[in-house]
């Protein structure tokens, strides 16, 4: 798409944005940290987008002018250098000032780490969602460098994402005591847990063990927070990795059980087979790509 500087603050809206498709969402959602969409942005006077809920994170770095960010039932004016925050599946409306409308660049992300992430900025904010910044146009000529890298390819995805994780670096050097502080609540932590140690024959005991919580206040706040258990967190997260392994590999079922935390190809299939509805042999010989 192409791009055209904002020479007048009332003009029509242009903008210059990019999104990922090199990486398949479902696997983004079990990243650490991971890019799904950035750009710039000049908007004509009054503007608005939304309401809108979105399965990721964004922030939008205000460069120039001003304009209005409703949500969690508030309104909040956001002006030139500063950064309006809206965490994954909140519903929120932006609006472009009708005298002195907006010229933004924004980022949107998501992965394990994301929610850690956002949580520390706005616990840093005295207006919740809005923070100052020292100067939008670094993160905008940042932004811009990614909207450059146009091919979504291997290269480009591992540029991409470097340049993303310089620019919250940048942020958090705004912001270090509240990144220092911060911690990580149990849900986050018992995911991450999982993550790391999937592949090894863990109980919902030794995650809350290792977290310093009980296993039923694990169970309790994790289904609130995430809504399913941590066991059938955990049962999801091994047999997406199961699949994974069937499908891209000839390893044998042995194999592919231990890799997931069983030690032996029985105990596996009769998990895999209660979940999937059909055993690891016969999800491969249908699913695995040939070629």
């Amino acid at each position: 798409m192409l791009y055209f500087p904002c020479y007048n603050k009332f003009m029509t809206k242009t903008e210059k944005s990019f999104t990922d498709h090199f990486t398949d969402f479902s696997k983004k959602n079990i990243s650490d940290f991971i890019l799904y969409n950035s750009g710039i942005e000049c908007c004509e006077a009054s503007y608005s987008y939304g309401p809108k809920r979105r399965d990721y994170h964004f922030i939008h770095f205000v460069k120039e002018g001003k304009g209005l960010l409703e949500i969690d039932n508030e309104k909040i004016e956001v002006h030139k250098n500063q950064l309006f925050i809206v965490p994954a599946n909140m519903v929120s409306t932006y609006t472009a000032d009708k005298h002195n409308p907006w010229e933004y660049a924004w980022i949107g992300f998501l992965g394990i780490e994301s929610e850690n992430f956002v949580q520390t900025l706005i616990q840093n904010s005295k207006l919740g969602y809005v923070l100052d910044c020292t100067d939008a146009k670094i993160y905008e000529n940042r932004i811009n460098d990614i909207t450059e890298l146009t091919q979504n390819n291997q290269a480009s995805f591992f540029k991409i994402n470097s340049i993303m994780y310089d620019i919250f670096g940048t942020l958090l050097n705004e912001y270090p005591t509240a990144h220092d502080t911060h911690k990580p609540s149990v849900s986050f932590q018992a995911k991450r847990y999982m993550e790391l140690h999937y592949y090894d024959d863990i109980q919902i005991s030794d995650i809350a063990n290792t977290i310093c919580v009980n296993a039923n206040y694990l169970s309790t706040i994790f289904r609130k927070e995430i809504g399913i258990t941590p066991k059938i967190y955990l049962t999801n997260l091994k047999i997406h990795k199961a699949k994974k392994i069937l499908c891209e590999t000839d390893d044998p079922i042995s194999l592919v059980a231990n890799s997931v935390g069983f030690s032996n190809a029985l105990s596996f299939s009769k998990f895999f087979k209660k979940e999937v509805g059909t055993s690891p042999s016969e999800f491969r010989k249908v699913n695995k790509s040939h070629g």
